[in-house]
């Protein structure tokens, strides 16, 4: 992890910093050969300051259940656990074509490149990555995704302004959206926070019948509220020094998206910012207990899984308040 002089950082009209690196992205801002992109953000210092955070013991489990979605989202085939029997009185797990990315995750840099540079995050290519050079590998971040978590209530922001949000359609959770909703929630954002978005999102598919969730499984079925992916959204996460951007949407931008748009939050986020995207979240307990005791402010911990060549990973996520 480099050493991070929030002082010295460039703001996101002084990008790039190296010769030769695409515009509004940080490639070298931390250094030659960086793993960590924004993870960088959170600091030993800011670590234990969001240790403080914690006031009542009390634990949020942001992970839906494995295999929540029936069938899996974007046509990703289902896992198939099996259990082992190893003797009268044993058992083993074993699970079977299991994604990474099946349900609750966190995007890794080396998820998405971008669509018209052709490289991932610091320049890595397709190549390294392929040929497991050990590049934007997931296991970096084994020890280092811990720190102040901030929860954007949209849902009750947009529904005290009128107008509600529309989970299950191509709405978008605006920059403005996102602002006014800090604002009320009295909250202000410091350098070095993850930021969670509920869009009610999680909420609404849990509701659906069996019927509509098959129905919207398929990749061109699927339709999903998300946040705004416009160069103005990255611009602020950057110059706020946001770690991490996670939400309860299936793609965290609104769905579909063009995936060949350079202007998708995918690719502004991940290979230019080298900022890891969450989805699937369950946010809802904890936005109750957050109106509840006024409080949007917390230590989150994710635990990513230690896979060499790894390319996400399940969020393994908990919320301390």
């Amino acid at each position: 992890m480099a050493k991070v002089d929030f002082a010295k950082l460039p703001t996101f009209d002084q990008l790039p910093v190296r010769e030769g690196a695409p515009p509004d992205s940080v490639w070298g801002v931390f250094g030659e050969g960086d793993e960590l992109g924004c993870l960088n953000f959170l600091t030993p210092e800011n670590i234990v300051a969001a240790a403080k955070l914690v006031k009542k013991g009390k634990v949020f489990r942001l992970d839906a259940k494995v295999g929540y979605a029936k069938p899996p989202l974007f046509g990703r085939p289902p896992f198939v656990h099996n259990i082992v029997n190893l003797s009268p009185t044993a058992h083993d797990d074993l699970l079977n074509a299991y994604n990474t990315q099946e349900g609750s995750q966190w995007d890794g840099l080396a998820h998405v490149g971008h669509v018209g540079h052709r490289k991932f995050y610091d320049g890595v290519t397709a190549e390294e990555i392929r040929n497991r050079m050990g590049r934007l590998n997931i296991s970096s971040w084994k020890d280092k995704f811990v720190g102040r978590g901030v929860l954007i209530d949209a849902v009750t922001y947009r529904a005290a302004h009128g107008r509600p949000i529309q989970p299950l359609t191509r709405d978008v959770v605006t920059l403005d959206d996102l602002k006014g909703a800090l604002v009320a929630q009295k909250v202000t954002l410091q350098p070095g926070s993850v930021l969670l978005v509920r869009t009610g999102w999680m909420e609404a598919y849990e509701a659906s019948s069996d019927a509509d969730k098959k129905a919207m499984a398929p990749m061109d079925k699927l339709k999903s509220v998300g946040v705004e992916p416009s160069r103005d959204l990255v611009e602020w996460l950057w110059n706020n020094r946001v770690a991490a951007l996670g939400t309860d949407t299936p793609a965290a931008e609104p769905w579909p998206w063009n995936l060949t748009d350079a202007g998708a939050l995918h690719h502004r986020a991940i290979p230019l910012l080298g900022l890891s995207l969450g989805e699937q979240f369950v946010l809802k307990p904890l936005a109750e207990d957050c109106a509840a005791d006024g409080s949007y402010e917390f230590l989150l911990v994710a635990v990513p899984i230690n896979l060499d060549n790894g390319i996400a990973t399940p969020a393994n996520t908990v919320v301390i308040k």
